[in-house]
């Protein structure tokens, strides 16, 4: 027994064990069943090639010739997805033409073994012309890859094909020296190491799903080896002091020691991987390390915006991005809104609609998206002559986004956010790993953003039920003592005269009137109070129906065009003038009549109150396209304008706080409640205002039945 056929029974085990660890991952999925085979293939030629050696047996010498006719054919249905160009499409060298010349020499080997004392199979011309099939077969696998790698555009899948390639052909050249007697003496064994390592090589990257560069591989392989002589040690030690002679006792050892195996195998391999990865990958050693930090912190984190400030101050001292950012969906899915960001500063919002292909391609994978990725397949398209106007769009969006690699943050199917890298260093600057790392934070950030949706949810619930303790008491120790108030204080002032010419009693002094009025006054005053605080508080029970927007606007004007006022020269003006701007052939909507009229009269009336010197109203109405849940969508907007002073920044964002008022008398729970109203029938109320302009006030509901050209 040599080194060459020890070497190849190391082969058969290794490969007959990656073989077998493809299968056992996903036997489902064709590339790891045809890599299956080829393992397998090997593993037969490995072994009856030690039998032959060791044995001299004939027989094993057969069952390496046929076993070396099906490596190529292996070899060539491996590689076959590789190709992608035309031109190497419609190769001469296929697997099917090797399949069938294959089969001739499946019929001759056979033919050898019938008349096998003719001796044709030991004849040089036999064994030449075989060993050209298998060879020129190889080469040609290797050819194929080579063409790919110069047909190839992007640096990175450049390089790991040229190693691909370049250790393919090592490998094949190493293994046929073996049995050039007076070449492969030198080199007795190093093919068939070389083999295990390129298999090793490939398995990881069907496993990665991406070819690995040589510092992975070189990585992986010290890892593996320093696992293999502990373990190895640990075996040698249980077993080697068992003299032959007692079988039993070898027997007991032997199964002790794999039981230690397989109970240190875990720890081992958590204790090896740490430092060779600080020594070899310091830099993904030292993010593996900071993204398992920012997940412990994340854990204690309910807030989204929160948790977007800390993962971007993460990814920051971790050095590994020189951009990075965080995208929010709004709440009507329209849009993506920025939380947070690293580097320059990307675009504030990504419009659904307008990067609809970007989106869908999220929605319907929820796999993130990186820049190399688009460049192959823009390759592979152009090859092809096949459009790559998607590509090209799913690129601009990266680039708006100042992004190299976008992940989704999805939770029940829907993309609720986007977190976006980009090291401008380095081409592929992420290894599969270290995308899996970021994953892991994006599905955290996911499950932040559905805890911040179920905290604010419970947050509102408990406000209002609160809200519907104070109301109901409010109005129980309020209303009763105002009806009091109000009945006495009218039986106070004089009564009206009457029709029937009935004389009026004597009046109260007229200090008296006076803050008789005022208590009649400031009790319906209370009346207002609480009876607004009431509808804010009480959930919403409004009948739904479709209606024509329109038609609500019209009756609204009604009952808010003033009277007209005499000018100084005798003129009759109003003093605010109101403008109907009306859509034409509006979609309807689906809402309750008497609220949205309450919302637009309140609106109407806060504008015309913005104006006591005078001034124009324009209500109009129009179609607004848009998103809903990442997909298109049409919205009907009511807009409110006034020309008046317009409103100062601090006080815009308290507009909607209940009972924040700048009015004298106002109570400041009108436009909240119409804020709860629209927000009930699916909508929103949108507020732009310029200082010296005026304001508008704008109501977006969804349109019933939307289609979208």
């Amino acid at each position: 027994m040599n080194i060459q056929s020890l070497s190849a029974l190391l082969a058969a085990i290794v490969t007959f064990a990656i073989g077998s660890s493809v299968l056992l991952r996903d036997r489902r999925q064709p590339p790891y069943r045809r890599f299956a085979a080829l393992c397998f293939s090997l593993c037969v030629w490995h072994i009856a090639v030690f039998l032959k050696l060791t044995l001299e047996s004939e027989w094993a010498y057969f069952v390496s010739l046929y076993a070396a006719v099906l490596i190529p054919i292996a070899t060539a249905r491996f590689f076959r997805p590789f190709l992608t160009d035309e031109r190497q499409a419609r190769m001469k060298v296929t697997p099917r033409s090797l399949a069938g010349i294959g089969i001739g020499w499946g019929i001759v080997i056979t033919y050898c073994i019938v008349f096998r004392k003719l001796g044709i199979h030991r004849t040089l011309v036999f064994k030449s012309l075989l060993a050209a099939y298998v060879f020129v077969g190889l080469y040609t696998s290797m050819v194929s890859v080579y063409r790919k790698y110069r047909n190839t555009l992007t640096p990175g899948e450049k390089t790991s094909l040229m190693y691909l390639c370049i250790g393919g052909v090592a490998a094949i050249t190493l293994v046929g020296l073996d049995f050039v007697p007076s070449a492969g003496a030198p080199l007795n064994a190093l093919g068939n190491i070389i083999t295990i390592i390129y298999m090793y090589f490939i398995s990881q990257t069907l496993f990665r799903y991406r070819l690995l560069d040589v510092n992975e591989v070189l990585g992986k392989m010290v890892v593996l080896s320093t696992l293999v002589l502990i373990l190895a040690s640990i075996y040698g030690l249980l077993v080697a002091w068992v003299p032959p002679a007692y079988t039993g006792v070898f027997f007991f050892n032997t199964l002790v020691a794999s039981f230690v195996i397989l109970i240190l195998f875990e720890p081992l391999r958590a204790v090896i991987e740490g430092p060779i990865q600080k020594w070899m990958f310091r830099e993904r050693y030292e993010l593996k390390i900071r993204i398992d930090l920012l997940r412990g912190t994340l854990a204690n984190v309910i807030d989204i915006k929160e948790a977007a400030r800390v993962t971007m101050l993460s990814i920051d001292e971790s050095r590994r991005a020189t951009h990075a950012a965080a995208y929010l969906v709004d709440a009507d899915g329209g849009g993506y809104d920025l939380l947070g960001f690293v580097g320059q500063k990307p675009a504030e919002r990504l419009d659904a609609v307008a990067r609809r292909v970007f989106f869908e391609r999220l929605q319907t994978t929820h796999q993130p998206i990186s820049i190399e990725q688009l460049e192959r397949e823009h390759a592979e398209r152009s090859a092809r002559e096949v459009e790559t106007e998607t590509i090209d769009a799913i690129a601009r969006a990266l680039a708006e986004m100042n992004a190299a690699l976008c992940i989704p943050l999805v939770s029940d199917e829907q993309v609720l956010g986007l977190l976006c890298l980009k090291d401008e260093r380095l081409r592929e600057a992420y290894a599969a790993d270290e995308v899996d790392l970021f994953r892991g934070v994006a599905a955290q950030m996911a499950i932040i953003i559905q805890n911040t949706k179920l905290y604010d949810r419970m947050k509102e619930r408990d406000r209002l039920a609160a809200l519907g303790e104070m109301a109901a008491g409010l109005a129980h120790e309020i209303r009763n003592p105002l009806g009091a108030i109000k009945g006495a204080a009218q039986l106070l002032l004089p009564p009206s005269p009457s029709s029937s010419g009935d004389t009026l009693e004597p009046a109260p002094a007229q200090d008296s009137q006076q803050f008789l009025g005022i208590i009649v006054e400031e009790a319906n005053r209370l009346n207002r109070v609480v009876s607004q605080f009431l509808d804010y508080a009480r959930p919403f029970r409004g009948e739904l129906s479709p209606l024509d927007v329109n038609e609500v606007v019209k009756k609204t004007a009604q009952l808010i065009t003033p009277p007209p006022v005499t000018t100084p020269d005798g003129e009759a003006r109003p003093p605010v003038e109101v403008v109907l701007a009306l859509g034409d052939e509006l979609p309807r909507i689906r809402a309750d009549a008497e609220q949205l009229r309450q919302v637009f009269l309140n609106l109407a009336i806060n504008a015309v109150q913005a104006m006591p010197e005078g001034g124009r109203v324009t209500i109009s109405t129009s179609v607004r396209k848009g998103g809903r849940r990442g997909a298109p969508a049409q919205f009907l907007e009511v807009r409110f304008r006034d020309s008046g002073p317009g409103i100062p920044q601090a006080v815009l964002k308290n507009l909607f706080i209940p009972f924040y008022t700048t009015k004298e008398k106002g109570t400041g729970l009108g436009l909240p409640i119409s804020q709860r109203i629209i927000e009930n029938h699916g909508g929103t109320i949108e507020v732009r205002s310029r200082i010296g302009v005026g304001s508008t006030f704008t109501v977006v509901l969804p349109a019933l039945e939307a289609e979208v050209c």
